[in-house]
C-alpha cells in the first residue's frame, strides 16, 4: 500500500478502474480509498472549490509582473554555472567583436523545457509568440547590454539534423574576436525526453569543431539543457563553457550579464557531470574506492574572481556524539569582480571497517558576499550523528576513524583538516523496521 492519494494522468482512466477492481476483489479496503478520496475532498474545501471553482480574474494581471520577472531573473544569475573558462576568454568586452551562433541563443521557448505553456512545451510551430510578447531570449538581453545589435547565425537546428550556411559561419567566425555558441536540446518532458545516447546531437558537436579548428577564434558554449548532456570533443574544443540549465523564459538577460562581466557566474553543479555514459550512474554520492573522473564534479563551478581559501581551523581534534566541532575557512577575494562564492564543506572518512565509505559527503554549504579585497571568516557545525551510515543489518551506527574535514575540494585542493571521529561501533542510533 502507499501514501499517494491520486494519479495525474492526462488521458487514462486505467487508474481509477484499477482502484475500483482491487476494492472489489478484496485486495484493497474500502476504508483505504476512503481515506485518500476524504483528503483529496478536504484539499479542495480548502481551497474553496467547493464555494467557487474559479480563480479571480484579477490574478490574471500579476503575470509577468515586475516583481516575478526579477526574482526569476536573480535565480538565473546566482545558478549559471560556469565550468570552463580557459586564459579567462570570459567575460567578454563590450567592444569585442562577438559572432553569436546556435539555436538556443535566439528562442524563448527552449530556455523553458517541458511543462512550460504544455506538456511537451512549446512545439516548433507554437514558436516563441506562444508567449504573447513576455519572457526574452539570450539575444536581446546582449543588445540590452552592449546597446548595439548582436551578429548572428543560427548554424544548425536544435535537433542537429543539419548544419545551416556551415561555410559562411566559419568565415565569419574567423572574422570575430570570439564566438559564442548556444546549444542544447529541444523542450520534452517524461517519456518525451526518452534518448538513445547522452552525448549532444553529432552535428552541434560538429559546429564547435569546425570553428575550433578551422579559425583561430577563441569559442565559447551557452548550454541550454535540462540534464548534463555528453559534450564530445566539445569540452575540449571550447575555450570557455557556460552551463544555464533551463533558466526560464527570463534567462536571456541574466545570460548575457553572465556573459558580459556585469555578474560573475557562482553557480556550482548540483549533480556530476559525466564524462562517459557509463558515468551516468554518478549523480552526488562515489564510493571511495572507485574511480571518479566526471567531466565536472558534483559542486563543482567558477567565478570571474581570484578567490582564495585558508587557515581551516577546527574547534577540537574529537569528533563524537553530543559533542560538535566548529570547522572555519577564510575566504578572501583578490579581484578583479565582486564575487558571491559558494563554500561547501565536505567530509571523506578514511575508512569504515567491512564497507565503502563515500569519496567526499557535502555536510553543508553558504553564499557568501565580497567585495575585492575582502575576507570573510566562514563557520560549520560538524556533528558525529551525520557521520553515521547505515549497515546490512539495516541499523545506523558511527564506525571511528580518521575524517577529512575538505572545502571545496573539487574546485582547490588541499584545504582540509583532520578530525578524529569516535564513537562505540556496536551502539545503534537508529534501526530500521523490516
Amino acid at each position: 500500500q502507499t501514501s499517494v492519494d491520486m494519479s495525474m494522468v492526462a488521458d487514462d482512466a486505467s487508474f481509477g478502474q484499477t482502484m475500483l477492481d482491487l476494492v472489489a476483489n478484496g485486495t484493497l479496503s474500502e476504508e483505504r480509498l476512503d481515506e485518500s478520496v476524504a483528503r483529496v475532498l478536504q484539499l479542495k474545501k480548502d481551497l474553496g472549490l467547493f464555494t467557487d471553482p474559479f480563480a479571480d480574474p484579477q490574478l490574471a494581471t500579476t503575470v509577468g509582473s515586475q516583481q516575478d520577472v526579477n526574482a526569476a531573473r536573480d535565480a538565473v544569475r546566482e545558478s549559471v554555472t560556469l565550468l570552463k573558462n580557459e586564459n579567462n576568454v570570459l567575460p567578454l568586452k563590450v567592444n569585442d567583436k562577438v559572432l553569436f551562433i546556435g539555436p538556443t541563443l535566439d528562442s524563448t521557448r527552449l530556455m523553458g523545457g517541458g511543462w512550460n505553456v504544455h506538456w511537451q512545451g512549446p512545439s516548433n510551430e507554437d514558436g516563441d509568440a506562444v508567449y504573447q510578447g513576455f519572457g526574452d531570449t539570450i539575444l536581446r538581453g546582449v543588445r540590452q547590454v552592449t546597446g548595439k545589435a548582436p551578429k548572428y547565425m543560427q548554424g544548425v537546428d536544435i535537433d542537429g539534423e543539419a548544419l545551416i550556411d556551415i561555410d559562411n559561419v566559419v568565415r565569419a567566425a574567423s572574422k570575430a574576436d570570439k564566438v559564442v555558441v548556444g546549444l542544447g536540446e529541444h523542450t520534452y518532458a517524461e517519456n518525451g525526453g526518452n534518448i538513445g545516447q547522452l552525448l549532444l546531437p553529432e552535428k552541434h558537436i560538429e559546429l564547435v569543431s569546425a570553428i575550433a579548428n578551422q579559425t583561430n577564434t577563441p569559442v565559447v558554449v551557452v548550454l541550454v539543457q535540462g540534464r548534463p548532456r555528453g559534450l564530445g570533443t566539445i569540452a575540449q574544443n571550447a575555450a570557455a563553457i557556460l552551463n544555464a540549465y533551463l533558466p526560464g523564459a527570463y534567462g536571456g538577460l541574466p545570460i548575457a550579464e553572465l556573459l558580459y562581466g556585469r555578474v560573475s557566474p557562482s553557480g556550482r553543479l548540483p549533480t556530476t557531470y559525466p564524462a562517459t555514459e557509463a558515468q551516468a550512474s554518478a549523480t552526488i554520492w562515489q564510493s571511495s574506492y572507485g574511480e571518479y573522473a566526471p567531466q565536472w564534479a558534483f559542486g563543482y563551478g567558477l567565478g570571474y574572481s581570484n578567490i582564495t581559501y585558508s587557515n581551516v581551523t577546527l574547534s577540537h581534534s574529537d569528533l563524537q556524539m553530543g559533542a560538535p566541532v566548529t570547522v572555519s575557512v577564510t575566504v578572501t577575494n583578490h579581484g578583479p569582480h565582486v564575487q558571491k562564492e559558494v563554500v561547501q564543506l565536505y567530509t571523506h572518512q578514511q575508512y569504515r571497517m567491512g564497507y565503502a565509505p563515500e569519496l567526499f559527503r557535502l555536510r553543508g554549504f553558504t553564499k557568501v558576499n565580497l567585495n575585492v579585497g575582502a575576507s570573510e571568516t566562514v563557520s560549520f557545525v560538524l556533528t558525529a550523528e551525520e557521520m553515521a551510515f547505515w549497515d546490512r543489518k539495516l541499523r545506523r551506527r558511527i564506525e571511528p576513524a580518521p575524517v577529512t574535514v575538505a572545502i571545496n575540494p573539487f574546485i582547490q585542493k588541499d584545504i582540509s583538516a583532520v578530525v578524529q571521529l569516535r564513537g562505540d561501533p556496536g551502539y545503534v542510533l537508529e534501526e530500521a523496521d523490516y
